[in-house]
């Protein structure tokens, strides 16, 4: 048992975990170039634009991931601070914008406080928003100094993550096999971390992204809820997510339910290949599909697979590759 979770846990870090965070990493850095040439050339911020897409959908393939390197630093809502129920995002860069102190953006700064402002939808806003012609005024550099120090917190916190994974040292993912120092005592404990992310991420993906959006009702829906509503990325955004843990699972734990239980495995590799098919079906974005009869039938039909599936993994396929049940995948007990 120890050497086939071992196994597991050695293809998750080298074929999915190190992949993700090196293509955030690589996006993040791309960023942070264009951030930083729109900040002393303001009339160029297309390329941000599109470097904010690039960075947006390479953090999708890690999302998911919400331990070690992700969670340290609370990095994971640094990166991403969504939903934001609260408008933390407007208060706290209004603040930022009315104090125009470069000492208060400062990657220093950043990691003391102000989680809301520092990422990639607080960036969204400084490109996307209804103020983003702004960015161009000669007479509001700020809000291109802001935009330029956000890039280069994403880039930085890419960097350290990715470091944390591939450094020569105790590398992270070593850890996830046990040690007597770390925080997995055996293989057992790893796995568990990882198969929480697993359905932690279609929690997150069904609740969040999702049904937050569709509302209750035709008249009860809330497309400016969607996660990327001013770019217009949320579908896209949505169907990186789906796939990326898709390929988590597929990776990490089919093979070993397709040793313990091939039918079972079946059932899950359908259920992820309906969920990436509905995803594929809705149109034409995510906020306007909630908005229509037909599109919210598209958007529902996307919210049923995903539910079958999380309901399968935690009551048959856990226990079926032999992992403890009991624990809520999101709070991590």
């Amino acid at each position: 048992v120890e050497a086939v979770q071992r196994a597991a846990i050695r293809r998750a870090v080298a074929q999915h975990i190190i992949p993700g965070f090196t293509a955030y990493a690589e996006a993040a850095q791309g960023f942070a170039t264009a951030t930083e040439a729109a900040r002393s050339a303001p009339a160029q911020a297309d390329p941000a634009r599109r470097a904010w897409v690039a960075t947006s959908l390479a953090f999708q393939r890690i999302r998911h991931l919400r331990f070690g390197p992700l969670d340290e630093f609370d990095r994971g809502f640094r990166i991403d601070f969504f939903p934001d129920t609260r408008n933390s995002i407007g208060r706290e860069m209004g603040e930022l914008m009315r104090a125009a102190d470069p000492a208060q953006v400062t990657p220093d700064a950043f990691r003391r406080g102000r989680v809301a402002a520092q990422g990639l939808p607080a960036s969204e806003r400084l490109l996307f928003g209804e103020d983003a012609p702004k960015l161009a005024a000669a007479d509001q550099p700020f809000r291109r100094v802001l935009l330029a120090a956000i890039g280069a917190n994403l880039a930085g916190m890419g960097t350290d993550m990715l470091a944390e994974w591939t450094r020569s040292e105790r590398p992270y993912g070593t850890l996830l096999e046990g040690t007597p120092d770390g925080g997995y005592a055996s293989t057992q404990d790893g796995m568990v971390a990882l198969f929480k992310n697993v359905v932690g991420g279609l929690e997150f993906l069904a609740e969040r992204q999702v049904a937050r959006v569709l509302g209750p009702s035709l008249r009860e829906a809330f497309p400016r809820r969607a996660e990327a509503w001013r770019s217009g990325e949320s579908l896209a955004l949505l169907r990186a997510s789906l796939a990326a843990q898709q390929d988590f699972w597929t990776v990490t734990f089919a093979p070993v339910l397709v040793a313990a239980d091939a039918a079972l495995a079946r059932q899950v590799a359908d259920l992820y290949a309906q969920s990436v098919a509905a995803a594929g079906r809705i149109a034409p974005s995510l906020e306007v599909a909630v908005t229509r009869p037909d599109g919210r039938v598209a958007v529902e039909a996307l919210l049923r697979p995903l539910g079958t599936l999380r309901r399968l993994l935690a009551e048959r396929v856990a226990t079926a590759i032999g992992l403890p049940l009991g624990f809520n995948s999101m709070d991590g007990d």
